[in-house]
């Protein structure tokens, strides 16, 4: 289960733990069947929305704004 979905611009948000060292590959695999469903994914970890959430949000924001240019 994605952590975040976003319905109206296609855009899965995922926040990484710890956990998420240990599955790369079923992360990498996961990430492909979502991208074959035509939406995009996005990761970020714990550590990066704990400590640095200014730049995680302004990276969210160009991913928004990339999804809005025609």
């Amino acid at each position: 289960m994605a952590d975040f979905y976003c319905f109206e611009n296609r855009l899965v948000i995922e926040i990484d733990g710890g956990i998420h060292d240990q599955q790369k590959e079923y992360d990498e695999l996961r990430t492909h069947v979502i991208n074959c469903l035509g939406i995009k994914v996005i990761r970020f970890t714990n550590e990066q929305v704990l400590n640095e959430l200014s730049w995680v949000l302004h990276e969210l924001r160009k991913e928004l704004a990339q999804e809005s240019t025609p």
